[in-house]
């Protein structure tokens, strides 16, 4: 099988297989113990979360060992829960479900959420001026959208958040999911002004189950309790030899970040040009759009056909690609959520494929994938050259 939804998950990388092995081999002790094992793990948690930051380019006391981006987003907004007032959360339709998902829980509890429409996959920071107010206590919006691929531009809706707290003398806490931008393209969450960001390992080529909460406020008070673990934000024994195995592949991800991002762009635009060709339309953005996108994602409509089926015909010529997010049984649900909050009609998102790269993705592969695509469209009536 050809793999194309490295957005829905990667394989680890042989470093991080070595590291994972290696850490769960030779450090038995819980990092919690007091004994030489336990202190000897400790330390070893320590180095990695400094390692971590360095490549973050934050404060090892800024990072905290999660279970993955979902984890490190609920902590953040789960934490709303522990107000004595309810307020108001603003953030994007065109969120990952980690975030959106927590409509239900904080209405339920008094608060006002608000999810932004996003016009072509963006929001525009005069949007988000115009939805500020004075009960607003928490905006969160992604980096890089999971489902087409754009990327927003953090700083200016930052500076526009910023811009309005000092006006009104009260902070308002930023959050980021950041899970499909860490690793694939520059960034930097202190440098972007965040007040905490979520990162997942199973994206660049970590194990599943480890992720990365960066948090700057200390105002973020988690639900949970147990142990004290990770300063008390995220209870619970680390999974050492799972973090030791996300810092391996962090540092392997980041240290070829800007080849690998110029391959995929050429590997993209190849397939940009096929889909085209072979009379498949855009919804991510053309490469030469003006705009930005993560080259690591495209997404393409095969109107008339409906995703599953074509996702079907591209299985059995042994092709993964995706419907949308995968962190749902009901997938295509998910990204249709995306996709309406981007502006595009019921039929094109009922027809939209998602196709993911990642590091590993090869020209050969690409090449095949290209193939295939034309020979879909000639089979479901949709080729037009």
């Amino acid at each position: 099988m050809y793999y194309f939804d490295w957005t829905a998950t990667s394989p680890m990388s042989i470093n991080a297989i070595d590291a994972y092995t290696n850490a769960a081999s030779q450090y038995m002790g819980n990092p919690s113990s007091t004994h030489p094992l336990g202190v000897e793990a400790k330390r070893r948690l320590e180095s990695e979360r400094s390692a971590v930051a360095s490549m973050l380019g934050t404060k090892p006391s800024e990072i905290f060992f999660t279970s993955g981006g979902t984890e490190s987003d609920a902590i953040v907004l789960s934490s709303l829960l522990n107000s004595p007032s309810p307020g108001e959360i603003i953030t994007t339709g065109i969120e990952h479900s980690a975030v959106l998902e927590f409509k239900r829980i904080l209405e339920s509890a008094g608060w006002k959420f608000t999810a932004l429409k996003c016009p072509g996959g963006y929001l525009d920071p005069e949007t988000l001026s115009e939805a500020l107010n004075e009960k607003v206590r928490m905006v969160a919006f992604m980096k890089v959208n999971n489902v087409t691929g754009t990327v927003l531009d953090t700083k200016d809706l930052v500076r526009t958040v910023r811009d309005y707290s000092r006006k009104i003398g009260r902070p308002i806490h930023i959050h980021c999911d950041a899970v499909q931008a860490l690793g694939k393209i520059p960034f930097h969450p202190a440098e972007e002004d965040f007040d905490s960001a979520a990162f997942s390992a199973h994206k660049f080529c970590g194990p599943r189950g480890v992720g990365i909460l960066y948090c700057r406020s200390k105002a973020v008070m988690s639900l949970s309790r147990g142990g004290g673990q990770e300063s008390g934000l995220r209870p619970g024994t680390e999974n050492l030899a799972g973090i030791c195995a996300m810092g391996a592949a962090l540092k392997d991800s980041m240290s070829v970040m800007d080849v690998k991002y110029k391959e995929v762009l050429g590997y993209r635009s190849k397939i940009e040009k096929a889909s085209t060709e072979a009379g498949y339309t855009l919804i991510s953005p053309p490469t030469d759009g003006g705009l930005e996108f993560s080259p690591y994602i495209i997404n393409i409509c095969v109107k008339p056909v409906p995703s599953e089926v074509f996702l079907r015909v591209m299985a059995d010529k042994g092709f993964c690609l995706s419907a949308g997010s995968a962190c749902s049984s009901n997938s295509r649900g998910k990204a249709e959520s995306v996709l309406t909050a981007m502006g595009i009609d019921h039929s094109r998102r009922m027809s939209s494929i998602r196709i993911s790269m990642g590091s590993g993705t090869s020209e050969t592969e690409v090449e095949l994938l290209c193939n295939a695509l034309k020979e879909a469209a000639k089979e479901l009536g949709i080729y037009r050259s």
